[in-house]
Protein backbone atom coordinates (compact mmCIF):
# COMPACT_ATOMS: atom_id res chain seq x y z
CA UNK A 1 0.00 0.00 0.00
CA UNK A 2 2.97 2.72 0.78
CA UNK A 3 4.56 1.66 -2.02
CA UNK A 4 2.05 2.13 -4.36
CA UNK A 5 1.17 5.81 -2.80
CA UNK A 6 5.21 6.41 -2.97
CA UNK A 7 5.50 5.06 -6.73
CA UNK A 8 2.49 7.33 -7.62
CA UNK A 9 4.18 10.35 -5.92
CA UNK A 10 7.33 9.33 -7.53
CA UNK A 11 5.60 9.32 -11.39
CA UNK A 12 3.55 12.69 -10.69
CA UNK A 13 6.53 14.40 -9.95
CA UNK A 14 8.63 12.80 -12.93
CA UNK A 15 5.70 14.37 -15.37
CA UNK A 16 6.02 17.64 -13.66
CA UNK A 17 10.01 17.43 -13.72
CA UNK A 18 9.49 16.49 -17.91
CA UNK A 19 6.78 19.32 -18.16
CA UNK A 20 8.72 22.30 -16.54
CA UNK A 21 11.92 20.91 -18.35
CA UNK A 22 9.69 21.03 -22.10
CA UNK A 23 8.65 24.50 -20.99
CA UNK A 24 11.99 25.87 -20.08
CA UNK A 25 13.31 24.44 -23.35
CA UNK A 26 10.88 25.95 -25.35
CA UNK A 27 11.12 29.29 -23.80
CA UNK A 28 14.84 29.29 -24.31
CA UNK A 29 14.31 28.43 -28.02
CA UNK A 30 11.62 31.40 -28.39
CA UNK A 31 14.01 33.40 -26.82
CA UNK A 32 17.06 32.56 -28.94
CA UNK A 33 15.14 32.74 -31.83
CA UNK A 34 13.99 36.57 -30.87
CA UNK A 35 17.45 37.49 -29.55
CA UNK A 36 18.31 36.41 -33.75
CA UNK A 37 15.60 38.38 -34.62
CA UNK A 38 16.55 41.73 -32.97
CA UNK A 39 19.71 41.30 -34.09
CA UNK A 40 18.63 41.21 -37.39
CA UNK A 41 16.63 43.55 -37.58
CA UNK A 42 19.01 46.07 -36.25
CA UNK A 43 21.51 44.89 -38.75
CA UNK A 44 18.98 46.11 -41.24
CA UNK A 45 18.15 49.30 -39.62
CA UNK A 46 21.50 50.31 -39.66
CA UNK A 47 22.22 49.72 -43.61
CA UNK A 48 18.67 51.06 -44.14
CA UNK A 49 19.83 54.13 -42.42
CA UNK A 50 23.60 54.11 -44.37
CA UNK A 51 21.73 53.57 -47.53
CA UNK A 52 18.58 55.04 -48.31
CA UNK A 53 18.68 57.98 -45.64
CA UNK A 54 22.51 59.12 -46.55
CA UNK A 55 23.73 58.84 -43.19
CA UNK A 56 27.48 57.96 -42.40
CA UNK A 57 28.35 54.91 -40.26
CA UNK A 58 29.01 56.22 -37.21
CA UNK A 59 25.89 58.55 -37.44
CA UNK A 60 23.73 55.42 -38.30
CA UNK A 61 25.20 53.62 -35.47
CA UNK A 62 24.59 56.02 -33.24
CA UNK A 63 20.56 56.43 -34.22
CA UNK A 64 20.64 52.63 -33.61
CA UNK A 65 22.35 52.64 -30.02
CA UNK A 66 20.12 55.70 -29.34
CA UNK A 67 17.14 53.85 -30.12
CA UNK A 68 18.40 50.87 -27.57
CA UNK A 69 19.31 52.94 -24.85
CA UNK A 70 15.59 54.19 -25.41
CA UNK A 71 14.08 50.67 -25.43
CA UNK A 72 16.05 49.90 -21.96
CA UNK A 73 15.01 52.85 -20.19
CA UNK A 74 11.66 52.09 -20.98
CA UNK A 75 11.63 48.57 -19.83
CA UNK A 76 13.51 50.02 -16.72
CA UNK A 77 10.80 51.89 -16.01
CA UNK A 78 7.92 49.71 -16.45
CA UNK A 79 9.61 46.65 -14.69
CA UNK A 80 9.04 48.29 -11.08
CA UNK A 81 5.54 48.89 -11.90
CA UNK A 82 4.72 45.15 -13.13
CA UNK A 83 6.61 44.40 -10.19
CA UNK A 84 3.87 46.29 -7.64
CA UNK A 85 1.26 45.16 -9.28
CA UNK A 86 1.44 41.94 -8.67
CA UNK A 87 2.71 42.12 -4.70
CA UNK A 88 -0.73 44.14 -4.31
CA UNK A 89 -2.73 41.92 -6.00
CA UNK A 90 -1.61 38.47 -4.10
CA UNK A 91 -2.21 40.66 -0.51
CA UNK A 92 -5.50 41.65 -1.72
CA UNK A 93 -6.87 38.19 -1.76
CA UNK A 94 -8.10 36.83 1.81
CA UNK A 95 -7.72 33.54 2.37
CA UNK A 96 -10.78 31.72 3.12
CA UNK A 97 -10.34 31.24 6.58
CA UNK A 98 -10.33 35.20 6.60
CA UNK A 99 -12.85 35.45 5.09
CA UNK A 100 -14.87 33.31 7.04
CA UNK A 101 -13.80 34.96 10.43
CA UNK A 102 -15.36 38.36 8.78
CA UNK A 103 -18.92 36.80 8.01
CA UNK A 104 -18.98 35.23 11.98
CA UNK A 105 -17.78 38.81 13.25
CA UNK A 106 -20.56 40.24 11.54
CA UNK A 107 -22.89 37.47 11.70
CA UNK A 108 -22.16 37.63 15.73
CA UNK A 109 -22.23 41.86 15.57
CA UNK A 110 -25.77 41.83 13.75
CA UNK A 111 -27.13 39.12 16.48
CA UNK A 112 -26.04 41.33 19.39
CA UNK A 113 -27.49 44.66 17.93
CA UNK A 114 -31.16 43.28 16.14
CA UNK A 115 -31.15 40.01 17.87
CA UNK A 116 -31.46 36.32 16.35
CA UNK A 117 -35.22 36.06 15.41
CA UNK A 118 -34.75 39.04 13.65
CA UNK A 119 -31.10 37.71 11.89
CA UNK A 120 -32.94 34.33 11.17
CA UNK A 121 -36.00 35.45 9.56
CA UNK A 122 -33.88 37.98 7.33
CA UNK A 123 -31.63 34.84 6.46
CA UNK A 124 -34.76 32.92 5.64
CA UNK A 125 -35.79 35.47 3.57
CA UNK A 126 -32.63 35.75 1.66
CA UNK A 127 -32.35 32.02 0.89
CA UNK A 128 -35.99 31.84 0.23
CA UNK A 129 -35.64 34.34 -2.50
CA UNK A 130 -31.94 32.92 -3.60
CA UNK A 131 -33.53 29.51 -4.29
CA UNK A 132 -36.49 30.94 -6.37
CA UNK A 133 -33.90 32.48 -9.28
Amino acid sequence: MLFTIISGIKSRIRRTVDVLVWKAVLIAAAVVVLLLALMFGLIAGYHALIEAAGFTPIEAAGLVALCLAGVGVLVLAVLPLAAKSSGNDRELIPSAGEGLAMIDTGLSKATQQVGALPVLAIAFAVGFLVSRR
